[in-house]
């Protein structure tokens, strides 16, 4: 049985099983990229009679090809996007998975394994619309891409495109990469992103001998919980457009030191994680930093440094009378009955970059929250089943 003649229902599940299963991790974070995950796309978009793909293709740091592609539908003069990403996080600890992250585990309405939600749901909506359209009775073009590098930064993915000038003035651009159970919630805005990689310098030695050692493990103990402290209290304001509605701190990676347990280690990495409110501009929080870091210098003979290794300072929020938002807006409530909101996040996505250039973007979709990036991930397949029925109102009303 082809795919145009499956329930929908059989159909999002057959095309998880065939793109789940496919590991697409960036190079940066130890995975082969997009490329085969592109491949079973292009092949399931073959087979709902759709050839007429645009692909931009561009090579990274390592040499690896990072894919994108692009379709589009209709002969108008705007086009109503939906923008999805093909990559997704590293799978982590298996042991803290109950399924097997790279096999489509169905269990009732659920779909597990990595990358179903993020950014997988909105891959299969993207595909089930796909099948149930027929182009002739578009009233609006519509464009679909499906792009590479959203998680580790978006240089090879949605900036490349931008640079491309794949998208218009007027289009009207939806980025379904975050959301609510109910599919209520309208992104409009986005925190500042920027990310830290610390370094401490200390003397390494016997774990016996501690006088004569540096113990730069120590060390990093003592300044992440000076900045910690010092950070929170100082970037305390509050906005109630955010969710969380507060600037978030999070130290989060942390590097190799040594091999073996009697070694006091003399170099510690890690990294930090800032979702900075817009009222306070990045570079006041990298001052404190510089500030923090001179202080803790006149109390050890540790030495710290740091490098911002990626920064993404909070555009102009969409306003909320746009045409996006608007349309969103009356679309939810004819599928729903219910009325939407407009809420800002501290995720980074493509409206981000998008929103820099001019471009009014909205981030919506109806989705399992705190989900993303977490051992057994997973969509809900109701919601994709929701989210193209308000596509659709878009698309011919």
């Amino acid at each position: 049985m082809g795919l145009t003649e499956l329930s929908d229902r059989e159909f999002i599940i057959d095309v998880a099983r065939r793109l789940l299963s496919i590991r697409a991790v960036s190079p940066k974070s130890g995975g082969e990229g997009e490329y085969k995950k592109s491949l079973e796309l292009k092949k399931i978009l073959h087979e709902l009679g759709y050839d007429n793909l645009q692909e931009y293709n561009t090579t990274d740091d390592t040499c690896t090809l990072r894919p994108n592609i692009i379709l589009r539908l209709g002969n108008f003069d705007r086009t109503l996007w939906i923008i999805s990403h093909m990559d997704t996080v590293p799978e982590g600890d298996v042991s803290l998975w109950k399924h097997d992250p790279f096999k489509a585990t169905v269990d009732g309405d659920r779909i597990y394994g990595r990358g179903s939600e993020d950014n997988g749901q909105s891959i299969f909506t993207s595909l089930l619309l796909l099948k149930q359209i027929d182009p002739k009775n578009l009233k609006i073009n519509l464009g679909l891409a499906f792009v590479s590098d959203e998680e580790t930064g978006n240089d090879y993915g949605i900036k490349y495109l931008i640079s491309k000038n794949i998208f218009r003035e007027d289009d009207i651009i939806i980025v379904p990469d975050a959301g609510t159970n109910e599919g209520l919630a309208i992104e409009i805005a986005e925190k500042s992103t920027v990310q830290i990689k610390f370094e401490i310098e200390g003397i390494q030695g016997h774990a016996s001998m501690p006088e004569n050692s540096l113990n730069a493990l120590r060390e990093s103990c003592k300044f992440i919980d000076l900045l910690d402290f010092s950070l929170h209290d100082q970037f305390s304001e509050t906005d109630k457009l955010y969710f969380p509605p507060y600037s978030t701190f999070e130290p989060t990676k942390h590097e190799k030191n040594i091999d073996n347990i009697n070694t006091i280690p003399g170099r510690e990495v890690f990294y930090w994680d800032f979702r900075i409110l817009p009222q306070y501009p990045a570079d006041l929080v990298l001052a404190s930093i510089n500030s923090l870091i001179e202080k803790y210098a006149k109390t050890s003979q540790a030495k710290i440094s740091y490098k911002v290794v990626d920064r993404v300072d909070a555009p102009k929020p969409t306003p909320e009378d746009s045409e996006v938002v608007i349309g969103l807006k009356s679309a939810i409530k004819s599928v729903t009955g219910k009325d939407a909101f407009t809420i800002g996040i501290g995720g980074e996505t493509f409206a981000s970059f998008l929103r820099i250039k001019g471009f009014h973007v909205a981030v919506w979709s109806t989705t399992a929250i705190e989900n993303a990036h977490m051992p057994d991930e997973f969509c809900l397949i109701p919601h994709i089943l929701q989210d193209v029925k308000i596509y659709k109102y878009l698309l011919f009303n």
